[in-house]
């Protein structure tokens, strides 16, 4: 289980910002974080601007008025500047600044060629003319090499603006001096660099003017907006009155009471005033700056030890002394990667990531090219620097975990970090019992685990900084971190000693990390075996489906289960297991285990807790008993249903069609109706590939029981949403394919498969519990989820593949012939379904197109009636008519010859 479109963040207006070191995808703010994306920018209005713009809302004032002026004399402060002038936006605040320089019309201004276009459109609407100045492809940024190439090309400029690109800072005077220019001559561009610092000095008192942006998803986000800074009054007073048409400078003031009607206009001037509102919010939002700052820090630093090692992925360099900003996390993409920028952009997409490229080199867009000084021999640095920058997520409420998601897409599409021999692997426990376990690990590939490092409480061995040669990354504590840091898929329990509370707590985190999690003795059991079932030994799945295996639980599906009370009924099955224990690493209120088998359930109940009775959320139930269910619903009041309980096995359904009813239909409308009457909010039901255009018996039930949860999405109280999974043929699951194949393989048998040409869709037990998983967090009522897997794979193709995988090249298969229901070839979806894709790149979804709600209504007493007679016949009738399809009632089959074999036909 490993993590997985853009959407608008909705912000909930009562909600404090979450102190800065506490934010996480868990406590209190996570419904903050209920997404299934992780969006590039997202816009953080605090409580206090709230308020703050009620109050200038409620006061009837709401343009330029004192509060702009608290807030101009806030930021001057703030930034260690003589005067702040503010104004609507940061274009308009470079305009004013290079108007305030008095320059003659057309003289030349130099300007780095990769900026935004709106301060090369502010040169020109200045009446002067822009000069690009080529930049290092290391940094971004301009150096006095190219400012002394940029600064040839035009003869001596007028001005000079510079960028602190990304927020980093610009080496301002090195720079000036490179053009021939003074300080006073200096325009800085600081819309990324609020909160940056030139060595000790804040941006912002540094050259003549400084320039910064309010936009909604800077470090300061208003809404729109932009302030100048500068130590020069003659200066603050020529933008003041420029900012407001030219008037005199208390224009202003002249609604006010006692105010003057008499104004004067001695220059030209634009209509660029910042309102109260606007101030008002960037009061209070300045309030928050320097936690921000400190968030944007932390989530950097961590960005930079998950890619350091992914080859081909590489960040800006820095080159002048000072604090950075960090208000874009930058990336180059080079050719090492493997793969192209553009390419990765649209892969991130696909998972739900976005991200941005700041921004278009000036002399790629014709306006800009014509309008525009280019030096001799051009801007090769932007050139080639410009198809490999990549802007990633990084906002203050951004989650470690979403930064972690992030860094683990980058790395699986990174040629030279995909995994070269098995799954990355964590090794807890560095003694001599994990060291002995990490060098056979690295030395037996085949068994698919990579060790990247050991997780270890002896002070000792953390101080030494390695063991064996593999890194030492934490502590036990750790552990969930470390999963997430190094992109662990897999963890070992290496400490033989271990209490059991500390193994399941280990456990616990690992799993809620999305990794795997194996104790020591098992893996050396699995050591010693030939024939592999479900031990540690990784299957190379993409050699046997013929695809790689898909990771489609994203952590926000976990915020549908944490703190919710859950029931999973067939508890106690290899589904149902399974998904219990899934369940638990995201931390329910209370997990209900419901099966019919006490000992399934005992056995269950075992492995959570390490001991039987540990809980009273174990209930033995059968799903036909309708009173007892509506007692449990009423009992317990689940808020979240997986309904896994079922008669699965093909065949012996053919037999025992009445049976298959009573369970696969008649249960789940009880659980249906218990669930809609006590309000659950989510009740997924696991189906199966066969209910599309059934002709089996258990594609019948279950098609029969997808139409009632449709049937109960349509009258299902404010709240409630019922939706459905269909599963392929699941390996690793009890009784299915590959666990029969190892039986036969173990006992020399020939391997029974039904036909040669026979196609199945496969996936495995993770794949199958993630998709229930991630289908409660996206459905939204009456859905039907698939997971994308990609086309059918020949049952004897597999088989062979996975014989060859345990060293039995020559394997006897025996064709038994396709038995009474069995299709020769599935499919998932009707033949009258329309199917679309969802936000998840993985999962498809199909919305019923039948319409026999009033059939289904009419005749399922009927259906139950002959059920509990055992009218087979009559019984066949009825699916008959419910379903199209359905073959018509044939003479009762008899037991064949195949039936003896195990079945390897299973959801």
């Amino acid at each position: 289980m490993t993590v997985h479109r853009l959407r608008a963040r909705q912000e909930p207006v009562d909600h404090p910002w979450p102190p800065q070191h506490r934010l996480s995808a868990t406590g209190p703010d996570t419904d903050l974080l209920d997404e299934r994306d992780v969006p590039f920018a997202t816009t953080w209005i605090s409580p206090e601007a709230r308020r703050a713009a009620q109050r200038v809302l409620s006061s009837g004032w709401v343009t330029t008025g004192h509060e702009t002026e608290r807030f101009e004399d806030d930021f001057a402060d703030y930034v260690s500047a003589a005067h702040a002038v503010a104004v609507s936006s940061c274009t308009a605040a470079l305009e004013l600044a290079l108007r305030g320089l008095g320059l003659p019309a057309g003289t030349p201004v130099l300007i780095p060629a990769l900026t935004f276009c709106g301060a090369a459109q502010a040169i020109l609407h200045a009446g002067l003319r822009p000069v690009l100045v080529d930049v290092d492809p290391g940094t971004g940024t301009a150096t006095p090499a190219t400012v002394a190439a940029a600064t040839a090309a035009c003869g001596r400029p007028g001005a000079m603006m510079v960028l602190h690109y990304t927020g980093a800072p610009a080496p301002v005077a090195e720079l000036a001096e490179a053009a021939g220019l003074s300080l006073a001559e200096v325009i800085e561009d600081a819309a990324h660099a609020l909160g940056a610092t030139v060595g000790e000095r804040a941006v912002g008192s540094v050259s003549r003017a400084t320039c910064f942006s309010f936009y909604a998803t800077k470090n300061l986000p208003i809404g729109e907006g932009g302030m100048v800074t500068t130590d020069d009054q003659l200066l603050a007073d020529r933008i003041r009155r420029a900012r407001l048409h030219g008037m005199s400078a208390d224009a202003w003031r002249r609604a006010l009471p006692g105010g003057s009607w008499r104004y004067t206009v001695d220059e030209a001037g634009l209509k660029a005033n910042m309102t109260d509102l606007q101030a008002a919010i960037g009061r209070a939002q300045l309030r928050h700056l320097d936690d921000w700052q400190e968030r944007r820090q932390a989530l950097a630093e961590q960005y930079a030890a998950a890619l350091e090692a992914v080859p081909g992925l590489e960040p800006l360099h820095t080159t002048a002394p000072g604090r950075h900003a960090r208000h874009l996390q930058v990336v180059r993409v080079l050719d090492s990667y493997g793969t192209g920028r553009d390419e990765l952009v649209e892969r991130l997409a696909e998972q739900g990531i976005g991200t941005s490229v700041h921004f278009i080199p000036l002399h790629h867009m014709p306006y800009f090219r014509r309008a525009s000084i280019i030096p001799a021999g051009g801007l090769p640095g932007a050139d080639t620097l410009f198809p490999q920058l990549l802007s990633l997520p990084l906002y203050p409420h951004l989650t470690e975990r979403s930064v972690s998601r992030v860094c683990a897409q980058l790395s699986r599409h990174a040629a030279g970090s995909r995994r070269p021999t098995g799954l990355r692997t964590l090794v807890i426990g560095a003694g001599e019992a994990g060291r002995a376990l990490a060098r056979d690990l690295a030395r037996t590939p085949q068994y698919g685990l990579q060790p990247v490092g050991f997780l270890d409480d002896d002070p000792a061995k953390r101080r030494a900084g390695s063991v064996g040669g593999l890194p030492v990354l934490g502590t036990l504590e750790d552990t969930g971190t470390a999963v997430s840091l190094h992109r662990a898929e897999a963890v070992i329990v290496a400490v033989p000693g271990l209490a059991p509370t500390r193994f399941r707590e280990v456990a616990r985190a690992a799993e809620a990390a999305g990794a795997r999690v194996r104790y020591l003795p098992s893996f050396i059991a699995a050591l010693r075996r030939d024939v592999v079932g479900d031990d540690m030994r990784e299957l190379d799945v993409r050699a046997l489906i013929g695809r790689a295996e898909m990771h489609v639980v994203s952590p926000e599906a976990g915020a549908t289960i944490a703190g919710r009370r859950v029931l999973v009924t067939g508890a106690g099955g290899s589904i149902g297991s399974e998904l219990c224990h899934q369940v638990r690493a995201f931390g329910p209120s209370r997990l209900f285990l419901l099966d019919h088998d006490e000992s399934n359930l005992h056995r269950l109940e075992l492995e959570l807790h390490g001991d039987a009775l540990h809980t009273d959320d174990i209930v033995i139930s059968d799903i036909r008993d309708r009173p007892r269910i509506d007692q449990i619903f009423h009992q317990l009041r689940p808020e979240v249903v997986f309904h896994a309980a079922a008669h699965k096995h093909l065949p012996l359904l053919e037999l025992h069609p009445c049976e298959g009813v009573k369970t696969n239909v008649r249960g789940t409308e009880n659980l249906v109706s218990a669930a809609a009457a006590v309000g659950t909010a989510r009740f997924v039901l696991i189906s199966t590939d066969k209910a599309a255009d059934p002709v089996s018996v258990l594609g019948a039930t279950k098609r029969l029981a997808e139409l009632i949860v449709h049937r109960a999405q349509q009258n299902a109280p404010p709240g409630t949403v019922f939706a459905a999974v269909r599963f392929g043929n699941v390996l690793g699951s009890r009784g299915s394919l590959l666990s029969v194949v190892a039986q036969q393989l173990g006992a020399g048998s020939p391997v029974t498969v039904t036909h040669p040409e026979a196609t199945r869709f496969f996936m495995t037990v993770e794949e199958a519990v993630g998709l229930v998983l991630e289908a409660a967090h996206m459905a939204r009522g009456d859905e039907v989820f698939v997971l994308d897997m990609n086309g059918p794979v020949r049952i004897v193709d597999l088989v062979r593949g996975y014989a060859n995988s345990l060293h039995v090249p020559d394997v006897d298969i025996r064709y038994t012939g396709l038995r009474p229901g069995e299709k020769l070839n599935e499919t998932l979806f009707s033949t009258r379904e329309d199917h679309t894709r969802t936000s998840h790149p993985g999962i498809l979804a199909a919305t019923s197109t039948d319409e026999h709600s009033a059939d289904l209504t009419q005749r399922l007493p009927k259906l139950y009636a002959a059920a509990d007679s055992n009218d087979t016949d009559e019984l066949r009738r009825i699916l008959t008519d419910l379903l199209p399809g359905f073959p018509a009632p044939a003479p009762t089959p008899e037991p064949q010859a195949g039936l003896a074999d195990p079945y390897p036909d299973d959801f």
